[in-house]
């Protein structure tokens, strides 16, 4: 119950940070809560050959690797991990999912929700996390199929 009530308090100070102090510090608390999860990723991210940037808004990306990632990218926590798919538009997608990771508490539940919401949706483009994140930004080719 204590890890529940924990993770209710971490989403509800993203919340109120973005609302109250803006940008920087809602980044501040997206990387505070999303700091056990993105420092694993960068670690792993190292195994597998990239190359990490920093970025202002406190998002990490981890490019040119040897796999170890799904899709186009994937995003842990701050850190997006691809291969060669990179600029500013995907930036600013995968940094959405990185505050989808601290909305849900920097930990698995947003991983297990993305996954039942991608079996639910079937299709990528109908995702509810991926249309959030703006599906043309992600290079997911705009507004999904009927």
């Amino acid at each position: 119950m204590d890890t529940v009530n924990r993770r209710w308090g971490l989403v509800t100070a993203t919340i109120v940070a973005a609302l109250l102090f803006g940008p920087v510090v809602f980044a501040a608390v997206r990387a505070i809560v999303n700091l056990p999860v993105s420092a694993a990723s960068i670690a792993w991210a190292q195994v597998h050959g990239a190359e990490c940037t920093a970025y202002r808004d406190l998002t990490i990306a981890c490019a040119e690797m040897d796999g170890g990632f799904s899709n186009q990218g994937t995003t842990f926590g701050n850190v997006w991990l691809f291969d060669e798919k990179g600029g500013s538009a995907r930036q600013r997608h995968e940094a959405k999912h990185s505050t989808e990771w601290a909305l849900f508490g920097g930990g698995p539940t947003f991983p297990l929700l993305y996954a039942g919401e991608h079996i639910r949706a079937g299709d990528i483009r109908r995702n509810a996390f991926e249309r959030w994140a703006d599906l043309d930004d992600g290079g997911w080719g705009g507004h999904p199929a009927d």
